[in-house]
């Protein structure tokens, strides 16, 4: 784990963690579809699925953005060609 990350759990550290641009903008965009639908009619109910589906999915997006799935796919193509006959 990269010490950066491990010092964001650690509930006693005193460093913080602040929001990149792209995590706060998705916050910012999922709350203001959640308003338009429940002032749009929607019931509050089915407005807090849609704000907990599209957070999974901000997240997964996120995580994609940055750089994760970078790094496993990296990881399986250097496992890939390490077993590959030379």
């Amino acid at each position: 784990m990269h010490d950066s990350v491990a010092l964001c759990v650690v509930p006693d550290s005193s460093t913080r963690c602040p929001l990149g641009g792209a995590e706060a903008a998705v916050i910012v965009v999922v709350i203001m579809v959640a308003a338009a639908l429940t002032t749009g009619g929607m019931p509050p109910k089915e407005a807090l699925s849609l704000l907990g589906g599209a957070g999974l999915l901000s997240v997964t997006v996120t995580r994609l953005a940055t750089g994760a799935a970078s790094r496993v796919l990296r990881h399986l193509a250097r496992a890939q060609s390490a077993s590959l006959n030379r």
